[in-house]
């Protein structure tokens, strides 16, 4: 069996719109207009930005996540309109059968996490999950996916991501990657679009 490691949003919970009326949010607060849903979706998940310049028009900011320092503003939006994806479920159900070791890798805040995988009934299927914290870098540095196959259960493991940063990540980290983008046309051989096709690729993983 492997180790079957997720990012969190944009992989299995569909967080795009929280994410977006939170950031504008942020801005509304700091006297700034809001910002176009697309462009701040390809803003987060494009690695090695200026998020807080970009973003929220900061010059000085100390995080590595645009998250980080307005925590209330997502937690907010997430108890609002936060879902998972549909299929989420029968893929974490056809890893637990198989007996895969799973864990989150994630650029949310650590202490994020476990409300936020309550509330969704997911929090029992992972072995580990793992945020942004003092001390933990956020992907594409491959601390993460690395402090998390040192403690798996098995040599072999796969990284499921939705974004350059985790593609980026799973590289530096020299592990397999499969790119979920939930109903989207698929246009390179690492991606996967519903649950049927990504279960089949970490199915290949698990033969290979």
């Amino acid at each position: 069996m492997i180790n079957v490691i997720f990012d969190m949003d944009g992989t299995l919970i569909d967080s795009a719109n929280a994410i977006v009326c939170a950031v504008n949010e942020i801005r509304s607060d700091l006297n700034l207009s809001p910002l176009d849903r697309n462009f701040i979706l390809q803003t987060i998940n494009t690695p090695n930005q200026n998020y807080a310049k970009i973003l929220y028009g900061l010059d000085k900011y100390s995080h590595t996540s645009f998250k980080e320092g307005y925590e209330k503003y997502f937690l907010k939006h997430y108890d609002k309109s936060v879902v998972l994806f549909d299929g989420v479920l029968k893929v974490l159900d056809f890893c637990k059968k198989n007996d895969c070791y799973l864990a989150i890798a994630t650029n949310a805040p650590q202490e994020s996490l476990v409300p936020i995988l309550k509330k969704h009934n997911i929090l029992s299927y992972f072995d580990k999950i793992l945020g942004v914290s003092f001390g933990i870098e956020a992907k594409p540095d491959p601390m993460m996916l690395k402090l998390i196959i040192d403690e798996a259960k098995y040599k072999k493991s796969v990284f499921i991501g939705d974004s350059l940063k985790d593609r980026l990540c799973a590289k530096n980290a020299n592990v397999d990657y499969i790119h979920i983008s939930w109903q989207q046309k698929i246009s390179q051989e690492d991606e996967a679009n519903d649950e049927k096709s990504l279960i089949a690729k970490i199915e290949q993983i698990m033969k290979g």
